[in-house]
């Protein structure tokens, strides 16, 4: 939810009668979250978005349904994601890597045309785009994104995800049962606040409604929804998303990981002063090149690198975009590190005093907090660097010379 938008034409009062060029009445759907007692959106369709011919279930082995590993030991974790082969498009290519009840991380490779819209009936989605460009096609309109943007689409939302060259590197975040701009970055009336790490200026949203395209919409039309872990494709003899227009706060935007206004201070700050999303249970947070801490006080200067941390009460996962973090042991871009709680984290070995005098960080990298503990799934165990835990008793090697904020 990001602010009140109109886009195409809609009536001057909701609920009441509005008609096409031809005087044929328009069909109004309205779009609600938490009941009707939380943000909404109002469509004026041509045809109902109701009346589906035929639904059968689907599966999509690694995405939905997924298999966690059943015995997890309680160490810190490597997932080499860079591993993982291209598949399929947005959709049929996405594998889930961790999840708990509020939230699933997965990742996609896609390499093959965008093929079914998709709604997601259990959570908003996040993504962050690692590689690639395109847009998203949506009931509510295009909206173009390109490299290093994240993309959020609201529960519920019929959309599809299209990249240039239909290749690219997608992280997706599913939140339950929200996840969106945190409360502490509004006003009291809704406003972004002159304080918050980006304005409402930095989002983009969409220009231009969806229109029916017989090469692009095939009939029968095939939407793919999953709720309650479980996905069905719901067959229409028509184009369902041919809207006239809409108004209302619930629709997908995008946002430059680039224009992420970071915070710096005199000494280290926690990485959650850089959180940039939320969701219950969870924060999501932009780690981006930045001014690092500057205390100096005769022989005293702050230690930019980050301390050993326990962080006793939630796990923390780094996805690593670029920017120099080779000396975290075989940690390179479109890795994650897993430091779940209950076990000590921190700098590895010689980064922490060589931080010291060190002006500036250049590293590009998305974090998650999450207050419930992950399990992998068996898709994330077949890419682990089975040594990541012990990498820390190593002896410190010669390049050894970078470090990252966690």
């Amino acid at each position: 939810m990001l602010h009140r938008l109109t886009l195409g034409r809609i009536p001057a009062k909701p609920h009441t009668t509005f008609h096409d060029e031809d005087g044929r009445l328009l069909m109004e759907q309205m779009v609600t979250r938490q009941g009707f007692e939380g943000p909404y959106s109002i469509l004026y369709y041509r045809t109902p978005p109701t009346d589906e011919f035929e639904v059968s279930p689907l599966k999509l082995p690694g995405f939905c349904p997924f298999e966690l590993v059943k015995e997890q030991p309680l160490h810190r974790r490597h997932i080499k994601t860079q591993d993982l082969r291209p598949a399929g498009d947005y959709l049929t290519g996405r594998r889930t890597l961790m999840a708990n009840r509020n939230l699933q991380i997965g990742l996609a490779k896609p390499c093959e045309p965008a093929g079914r819209f998709f709604s997601n009936g259990d959570g908003d989605e996040l993504y962050f785009v690692n590689e690639g460009s395109g847009f998203v096609e949506s009931v509510y309109g295009l909206l173009p994104f390109r490299r290093h943007d994240y993309v959020l689409i609201p529960k519920g939302t019929a959309y599809r995800l299209h990249l240039e060259g239909d290749r690219g590197t997608l992280l997706v975040f599913e939140g339950r049962p929200w996840l969106g701009i945190p409360g502490e970055y509004r006003n009291r009336w809704g406003q972004i606040t002159d304080f918050a790490p980006y304005s409402h200026r930095d989002f983009r949203v969409p220009t231009e409604l969806l229109a029916f395209d017989a090469k692009k919409h095939k009939v029968p039309f095939e939407l793919v929804v999953k709720q309650a872990d479980e996905l069905s494709v719901h067959r229409y003899q028509h184009f369902p998303l041919d809207v006239v227009g809409w108004d209302g706060v619930l629709y997908p935007v995008a946002f430059s990981i680039h224009d992420y206004q970071p915070k710096t201070g005199l000494v280290h700050l926690p990485p959650t002063i850089h959180t940039t999303f939320a969701g219950e249970g969870f924060v999501v947070c932009s780690f981006v090149p930045r001014k690092v801490d500057y205390f100096e006080r005769g022989d005293s200067r702050a230690i930019p690198c980050p301390y050993a941390h326990s962080s006793v009460d939630m796990d923390e996962i780094l996805y690593y975009v670029e920017g120099n973090f080779t000396s975290r042991r075989g940690i390179s871009s479109e890795s994650i590190s897993l430091h779940p709680q209950g076990v000590t984290h921190g700098p590895h070995p010689g980064t922490y005093q060589r931080s010291v005098g060190t002006e500036r960080t250049d590293e590009l990298a998305v974090m998650c907090d999450t207050y419930e503990p992950l399990r992998l799934t068996t898709t994330a165990s077949g890419v682990e660097d089975k040594d990541y835990h012990l990498s820390w008793v190593r002896h410190e090697s010669p390049g050894d010379q970078a470090w990252t904020s966690k």
